[in-house]
C-alpha cells in the first residue's frame, strides 16, 4: 500500500505530506484546488517524465517522495530488477522512492537511498501502483489495448513472454538469412575476385617479410659494384700492397716493423714493453683479419646484368602489389592473403550455414506455432468468460441491457507479411501472437454489438473501465489503484453504484480516488479535503484529513454547493451512514 506521499515545490504544492490508509481513500475539493496535481506528482515519482516548468515559481528544485509497502512476492520481483541494474536491493517490505528535478532540467532518482535510472524506476513502478485517470479510460477506445486487458485476465504472462521472445528470435534469424542469401546471389562474382587475388599473391611467393628490403640493398650494391671494388682495392693496398703483387709497404708491414723493434727493446726491458707488445700483436691480428675479410668481400662483389634485371623485376612485382592492395609491407599483404582465404572459406560454407540457420528457423516456427495456437485457444476461451463477467458488472453499474462481446480473430497473412502456419493456414504474426482482439458493446436491446468508439459515451466508457478494473483486481498483484476523476458523465444512482464498486475493490487492495461526487465520497474509509490558500502573495495547495464532523460538512458541500444547509448536512450524514 501507499503509506506516504511527500511533495515539495511542485506546481502549487509548497510542502505537502499525505499519510494514506488501507482501504478506500477519497480526495475531494473545489475545481483547480490541486487534486489532480497531487496525482501528477505521484505519476512523476513513478517514472513519468518531468520538466523544470513543473517547479514551483521562485524555487530551485522540486522533490517528490513516496513510501510504499509491498508484499514479499512483489519484493522478490523488484529485487530481481534492481539486481540486474546494479542497484542496492531492498531488505524490508517498505520501498522508498525519491525523485528530484532542478532548474537545469537535470534530475536525480533514489530507490531506498540508492541512485537509480529512470528506466529502472519505470520497470519497478508497474508492479506498485495502477493509476487510472481521465485519459486512461479513453484509451479503452483503442483496440490495441484490448488484447492486453484480455491477457491480464487470462493470466498468460509467461506464455505471452515466450511468444514475444521467439518472435524476436525469428526476426533476428530472418535478418541473418537475408544477409546470407544476398551473399549467395553475389557469391560467384565475389569468389572470382577473391580467387584471382589469392592466385596473384600465391604466384608472387612472398616467403620473407624482409625480401623487399633485402632486394633493394642487393640492387644498390650491384649498381655500385665498380665504386665498391675500387674502394676495396684502395683498402687492401693500404693494408698490404703485396696482396696485388705490388712492391712497397702497407699498414700491416709497418706494424710488423714496429713489433720487431718493440720485441728488441723487450729483450732488454721486458717490464715496460710487456703491455705494448701485447697490444701490437692484437692490432696486427685485427688488421690481418680485416685484410682477409676484404679479400673475400672483393670476390663476392660482381656485376651481373641478368641478375640485376631479375632483382628489378622482383622489386617491381612486390611494389605494384603493395600499391594495388594499398598495403605498406609484405607482412600486410600476407595478412590480407589470409583474410581472403577466410572469406573464401566463409562464402563456400555459405550453403551449409544457410541450411543450418533454416533448420533452426523451422524449429522456432514449430515452437511458435504451438505456443501461438495455445495462446489463441486460451484467448478464445477466456474472452467468453470475461465478456460474461463484464456484462454482470455493467448491470450493477446501471447498464442493464448491455451486451458485451470480446471478439478474438486470427488474420490470414498477405504477401510478405511475417506469418506462421497453423493447420495449413498462414496467419499474420506479431510479438503478441496471431490474434486481434476488439471489444464490442450493445447498450440497448435489438442493437448489434459495435466497437466501443462508435457506441459508448464518456460516462459509459468510465463504467466499462471500472468494471474491467474490478474484475482484474482479482487477478493482478498491484497493491494500489488510483482513480483520478474517472466518474465523468455519471451521477445519482449510478454514482452510488460506482462508489460501491470502488469500495469493493478496496477490500482487496488500497484504492485512492479523486472525485467530485458525494455518492462516491460517502463510501470512503478515509476522506481528505484539498484546497488552496494564499501565503506571502503565492497560492499554495493544502490537504487535510477530515474527522467525522468535517467529513459530513464536506459531503454536504458536494451535495448543495458552497452554501451548506441543515438539510444538506442531514442528507450527507444519511448518505454516509447508508454506505458504511
Amino acid at each position: 500500500m501507499l503509506i506516504n506521499l511527500h511533495i515539495q515545490n511542485y506546481a502549487l504544492l509548497k510542502d505537502l505530506k499525505i499519510d494514506f490508509e488501507k482501504g478506500f481513500n477519497v480526495l475531494t475539493g473545489e475545481t483547480g484546488a490541486g487534486k489532480s496535481i497531487i496525482i501528477g506528482a505521484l505519476n512523476i515519482a513513478l517514472g513519468e517524465r518531468i520538466t523544470s516548468e513543473n517547479i514551483r515559481s521562485g524555487e530551485d528544485k522540486a522533490t517528490v517522495e513516496v513510501l510504499i509497502e509491498v508484499s514479499e512476492e512483489i519484493k522478490k520481483i523488484i529485487n530481481c530488477i534492481l539486481e540486474e541494474a546494479g542497484v542496492n536491493l531492498i531488505e524490508s517490505v517498505e520501498l522508498l522512492i525519491k525523485r528530484e528535478i532542478n532548474r537545469s532540467g537535470k534530475g536525480k532518482i533514489f530507490i531506498n537511498n540508492s541512485a537509480a535510472s529512470l528506466n529502472v524506476l519505470q520497470k519497478i513502478s508497474k508492479f506498485l501502483i495502477d493509476i487510472h485517470g481521465q485519459h486512461e479510460h479513453q484509451s479503452l477506445l483503442k483496440n490495441e489495448i484490448h488484447i492486453d486487458l484480455l491477457d491480464a485476465y487470462s493470466k498468460v504472462d509467461d506464455l505471452k513472454q515466450s511468444v514475444k521472445n521467439l518472435y524476436i528470435k525469428l526476426i533476428d534469424i530472418n535478418q541473418k538469412l537475408d544477409e546470407l542469401k544476398k551473399i549467395e546471389t553475389e557469391k560467384q562474382e565475389k569468389l572470382d575476385i577473391i580467387n584471382f587475388r589469392i592466385n596473384e599473391i600465391e604466384t608472387a611467393k612472398l616467403t620473407s617479410e624482409t625480401e623487399l628490403d633485402d632486394l633493394i640493398l642487393k640492387r644498390e650494391i650491384m649498381i655500385n659494384t665498380e665504386n665498391i671494388k675500387q674502394s676495396i682495392h684502395n683498402i687492401l693496398n693500404s693494408l698490404s700492397p703485396a696482396t696485388f703483387d705490388i712492391e712497397g709497404k702497407g699498414i700491416i708491414d709497418f706494424f710488423e716493423d714496429v713489433k720487431e723493434n718493440i720485441e728488441n727493446i723487450a729483450k732488454i726491458d721486458s717490464e715496460n714493453m710487456k703491455v705494448y707488445l701485447t697490444e701490437i700483436k692484437e692490432l696486427e691480428i685485427k688488421l690481418d683479419d680485416m685484410k682477409s675479410y676484404f679479400v673475400q668481400y672483393n670476390e663476392k662483389i660482381n656485376f651481373n646484368k641478368d641478375e640485376l634485371n631479375e632483382m628489378e623485376s622482383r622489386i617491381e612485382i612486390i611494389e605494384n602489389m603493395m600499391k594495388k592492395y594499398k598495403k605498406n609491407s609484405i607482412k600486410e599483404i600476407k595478412d590480407y592473403f589470409n583474410e581472403l582465404k577466410q572469406e573464401k572459406e566463409n562464402i563456400e560454407l555459405n550453403d551449409k550455414i544457410i541450411l543450418e540457420i533454416e533448420t533452426e528457423k523451422n524449429k522456432i516456427l514449430k515452437e511458435l506455432s504451438e505456443k501461438c495456437n495455445k495462446l489463441s485457444e486460451i484467448r478464445h476461451q477466456k474472452s467468453k468468460e470475461l465478456s460474461q463477467k463484464i456484462e454482470e458488472e455493467l448491470k450493477d453499474l446501471g447498464i442493464l441491457k448491455g451486451i458485451f462481446i470480446i471478439k478474438v480473430n486470427e488474420k490470414e497473412a498477405e504477401g510478405e507479411e511475417l506469418s506462421i502456419k497453423i493447420e495449413n493456414k498462414k496467419y499474420k504474426l506479431t510479438e503478441k501472437g496471431i490474434n486481434e482482439v476488439e471489444f464490442l458493446i450493445s447498450l440497448n436491446p435489438g442493437e448489434e454489438p459495435k466497437p466501443l468508439v462508435k457506441v459508448a459515451s464518456g460516462g459509459e466508457i468510465s463504467r466499462i473501465m471500472l468494471a474491467i478494473k474490478n474484475i482484474l483486481s482479482d487477478v493482478d498483484k498491484i497493491p494500489v489503484m488510483v482513480f483520478d476523476e474517472i466518474d465523468t458523465g455519471i451521477s445519482g444512482k449510478i454514482a452510488s453504484v460506482v462508489g460501491k464498486k470502488m469500495h469493493e475493490i478496496s477490500q482487496k487492495k488500497q484504492v485512492i480516488c479523486i472525485t467530485h461526487l458525494p455518492q462516491i465520497a460517502s463510501y470512503a474509509s478515509v476522506h481528505y479535503s484539498v484546497g488552496k490558500e494564499i501565503k506571502g502573495n503565492k497560492t499554495e495547495t493544502y490537504i487535510k484529513r477530515l474527522d467525522k464532523k468535517e467529513r459530513i460538512f464536506e459531503i454536504a458541500k458536494l451535495l448543495s454547493g458552497e452554501k451548506v444547509t441543515d438539510s444538506s448536512i442531514k442528507a450527507a450524514q444519511e448518505l454516509i451512514e447508508a454506505n458504511q
